[in-house]
Order: C-alpha cells, then sequence, then structure tokens
C-alpha cells in the first residue's frame, strides 16, 4: 500500500463519519491517491462523467471474469490481485452490464458462497473503492432484502457519491426499496442525488412534491436531473397549477435553469410542448417576486426562440416585456448591489461597468466573471491586467503542466487566470506574462485558453507569433517538453512551426 493511499476500510472511514442525523458532512470525501498528472474526482465524479458523458463501449472483461473464476476456486488471495489489476485499466461502471451477463451465463462454474463472502469482505474491509463497488456489484445478484446486517452497510456506504449507484442497485430490489430510496435522496447531495432522482418511482405525491422542490438542487448542476424531474413531477401540469407554494416556485425556476442549459444532458429540447412549459412559467411570474434567477430563466427563454427559431411570438413578446418591466431592472440593480448581475445587466442594456469595477477591485479573484465583461472594453484592460497581476501569484502559478482539471475553490486563482485569458484573445500581445503562466500551469483548462489567445492573435494580427510576442517563443519551447496532453503538445508545436 503506498503511503498516499488510506489505512483504515473505506467502510469504517464512512462509518465514523456519520452524523447523528445518519448522514455525512457535506464536505467528506475519500481519500484520493495523489498520482503524477493524474486526475483526481470528487467522489462519484468520475463514474457520472462516464454515464453522462461517453458512449458506452465494449471492453475486455476477461481479465476479471478469470479473477472471479479463482475466487470461487478457493483463491482468493491470487483472484483478488488479478481483480485490482484489471479494475485499474476498466473502472466497474464499464464492466458492470457485461459481467452480469458472463455470471449468469457461467453461473455453473461459480461458487456462490465463496463469491458471496469476498464481495462482502470487499464491500467491509477493502480501502480500494473499484473493489468495494465490484462487493456491491455481485452482491446486486443475490437476495439481500433478509439481511438486516447488511442493509445497514448497505445504508451506510450509500451516503458516500462515490457509493450510492451501486448501493441504489441492490436497494431498489428490496422490499420497501422505494422508500429506501425515498429517504436515501434526501440526505446525499452530489452525483449520489442526480442517481437517486434517476431511480426513484414518483409512486405518491409526497415523493413528486419533493421532486418539485428539491429534486434539481445538487452540489453538481441542476441540468443532470432536470429533465428527469420534470417528467416524474409532471411539470407541465404542475406549472398550470393555480396554488404553487413558494418552495414549489422555487424548485421549479432551478428546474427551468437546468433545463435551458441543454448542456451537459439533454433538456428543454426534448420537452414536447415547450411553448405551454414557456406560458405557464411567464404567467406564474406574475404571483412570485421577480429573482435574479427568474430573470436568467427569461433571457434563456427569450434566446432559445431566437436560437432555434422556433415560432413562439406570444411567448417572445411577453418574456421581453418582462425583461423590460421595473421589477426586472430593481432586480439586477439590487443583485449588482450584491456582486452579481452584471452580465444580466450587459445583456439588458442596463448600466452595470462602475458597480462591476467596484467589486473587481474589492476581490478580483472572486469577481473575475466581471473582469471577462469589462475587458470586452480596451480602456479598462490595462487597469485590469494590472489589477491582476498584481494579485495573482503567476510564479507560483505556472508550477509546470499536469492533468488537474481545477475544480473546486482551490483553484480559485487559476479560474481568474482562466477569465483574463479568455478576455485577452482580442488584443493581441497584451498580458504576455498571463500566457506564460498558463501555458506552464497544471490547470488544463488554463493551458488551452492559452492556446486559444495566442492562436486568435496570430488570426487578429495576420501574423506569425514572432511578431506579436517574440518573448512567448523560448516558453513555448519549455511547454512543448513539458506538456503532458498529446492534444495540447500538438498545437504548441504548429505554434512554433508557424513561427
Amino acid at each position: 500500500m503506498s503511503e498516499n493511499q488510506p489505512e483504515k476500510a473505506l467502510f469504517q472511514m464512512i462509518a465514523e463519519a456519520l452524523t447523528p442525523e445518519g448522514t455525512l458532512p457535506k464536505d467528506f470525501s475519500l481519500p484520493k491517491e495523489k498520482v503524477q498528472n493524474k486526475l483526481i474526482f470528487a467522489d462519484g465524479a468520475m463514474d457520472g462523467i462516464k454515464l453522462y458523458h461517453t458512449q458506452p463501449k465494449t471492453v475486455d472483461i476477461e481479465p476479471v471474469c478469470q479473477a472471479l473464476l479463482l475466487i470461487s476456486q478457493g483463491q482468493e488471495e491470487t483472484g483478488k490481485a488479478q481483480l485490482t489489476t484489471a479494475l485499474e485499466q476498466h473502472s466497474v461502471i464499464e464492466v458492470i452490464d457485461a459481467l452480469h451477463k458472463w455470471i449468469y451465463e457461467n453461473h455453473d462454474q461459480l461458487d456462490p458462497g465463496k463469491l458471496s463472502e469476498f464481495a462482502i469482505r470487499s464491500i467491509m474491509t477493502s480501502t480500494n473503492p473499484e473493489l468495494v463497488k465490484l462487493g456491491l456489484t455481485i452482491m446486486e445478484l443475490l437476495n439481500t432484502d433478509k439481511q438486516e446486517a447488511l442493509k445497514k452497510v448497505i445504508r451506510a456506504l450509500a451516503l458516500c457519491n462515490e457509493f450510492t449507484l451501486y448501493c441504489l442497485f441492490i436497494m431498489r430490489s428490496w422490499t420497501r426499496g422505494n422508500d429506501e430510496i425515498f429517504d436515501l435522496m434526501q440526505k446525499v447531495h452530489g452525483w449520489g442525488r442526480i442517481h437517486c432522482v434517476n431511480q426513484i418511482d414518483p409512486a405518491n405525491r409526497l415523493i413528486k412534491k419533493w421532486l418539485l422542490d428539491h429534486g434539481c438542487e445538487n452540489s453538481v448542476a441542476p441540468a443532470y436531473s432536470a429533465l428527469t424531474v420534470a417528467k416524474k413531477c409532471d411539470l407541465i401540469e404542475q406549472i398550470q397549477r393555480e396554488d404553487l407554494s413558494a418552495e414549489d416556485w422555487s424548485g421549479i425556476t432551478l428546474m427551468m435553469d437546468g433545463l435551458m442549459a441543454e448542456g451537459p444532458v439533454a433538456g428543454i429540447s426534448e420537452i414536447e410542448d415547450r411553448e405551454t412549459l414557456f406560458a405557464g412559467y411567464l404567467a406564474q411570474t406574475e404571483h412570485f417576486p421577480m429573482t435574479l434567477a427568474t430573470v436568467q430563466n427569461l433571457i434563456a427563454i427569450a434566446q432559445y426562440i431566437d436560437g432555434e427559431q422556433v415560432k413562439m411570438p406570444e411567448i417572445k413578446k411577453q418574456c421581453l416585456e418582462l425583461l423590460k418591466s421595473s421589477a426586472c431592472y430593481v432586480t439586477v440593480s439590487a443583485a449588482m448591489e450584491q456582486g452579481k448581475g452584471f452580465e444580466e445587466a450587459l445583456k439588458l442594456s442596463i448600466p452595470y461597468e462602475e458597480k462591476a469595477m467596484t467589486w473587481l477591485k474589492q476581490n478580483p479573484v472572486e469577481h473575475c466573471m466581471a473582469a471577462r465583461l469589462l475587458m470586452a472594453s480596451e480602456n479598462a484592460c490595462d487597469e485590469i491586467l494590472a489589477l491582476y497581476a498584481d494579485c495573482l501569484p503567476l510564479d507560483t502559478m505556472a508550477s509546470g503542466p499536469s492533468d488537474v482539471l481545477g475544480l473546486g475553490k482551490d483553484y480559485q486563482d487559476y479560474h481568474a487566470l482562466a477569465a483574463v485569458l479568455q478576455s485577452l484573445k482580442l488584443y493581441p500581445g497584451k498580458g504576455v506574462e498571463f500566457i506564460r503562466c498558463a501555458l506552464l500551469c497544471p490547470v488544463i483548462s488554463c493551458r488551452t485558453y492559452a492556446l486559444d489567445t495566442l492562436e486568435s492573435w496570430v488570426k487578429l494580427a495576420q501574423t506569425s507569433l514572432k511578431g506579436i510576442a517574440p518573448e512567448l517563443l523560448i516558453v513555448l519551447e519549455q511547454a512543448s517538453e513539458l506538456e503532458v496532453k498529446e492534444e495540447l503538445k500538438t498545437r504548441i508545436l504548429t505554434l512554433k512551426q508557424s513561427a
């Protein structure tokens, strides 16, 4: 076991972290092994990305199958070692369906007792998340409904976003499985909640009500659950009710935000009667206080109608009337006093520059999105660059390219750097020190934005990089040697060759 791996069994860590309310602290996270140039994912994120953002692919499960045969024959340690190696190549989420099919087809060669004993030991004692998942995957095929001690273990593991999905596959077969899922859904907040929303049967009014009000509340993005919730709680029917509560409206507004995002997953395009939904949402805005979230949805609806070139003249007219209303103006103005709403102000032609600059100067890192808007004006560009040059530790940030996503508060400086980089595209030769830092920093998106900016400079200036910022040629040389992502290295080499 390496020094970065946990010493305690993962189940034990989870059990010890449980609060008196039977939940995990919101900041709970399994230990992550830190390996050079390897992405580090939040609990459940890697499986979530594979489920929602990659196409299923055929993988070779033979090494996993052979390992299970060994375990079934009593050679558990050898089989376990082979499993560990095999699951480093393909995670459980990639093999689960094919593995279940193989187990069904080869059950006569397998010893269910030895397999279930191994599965339970893996669940209870393993320090390897993939072995825990594999144990759960095996137990999904067995009847666990009467095994109360094991059910307690599964309930505890289900509270961790990394294992929720695999526990749900087991829980749904229990006698009161849907009730179990409903209880769990209210206790998890990240990918675990997304999976619960997907698995729950909206069997009664209580569940439908909860889905309407809270189904899209998760720490990942509302879009992942918006379409599912819209269907399960009959959104079009709900939006036409005359007795919506403030809590209902808040949930609907978040759901609409997720539907209109249409980014990570399908959203509004999958709603058949969009016009009725839009009409109902616009009508309901008259009954509730205008919020910035409402304004954002109104803008999104108007842009959707324009972008999709759909014929909804009355909907668009109502949208524009609401966006031009005094309530909307007051809402956006109040948001700007709190350091928010600047992008909405820009879209609605409400003056925002002075307030945005005030907030930006107070905390350039936290309000970096304001910088992106303000840097559209060349007059403000130099002042903002000087502001960030003073507050960002650029030399420290240029610690070398790595395979880091840069998500979360620990990477706020890099989020600010990314905002600056995206704004520099219009200004060939400006902010060279930020480009240097980004090309040599560990965060993938920053290096990508730096290359986007350099390519934009070359195109805008109609000349080579040598004629724009010759000092960056040395940095490109360094970056080409250190870059760990092949696609980025290719772009760097192309820029070098054309210089």
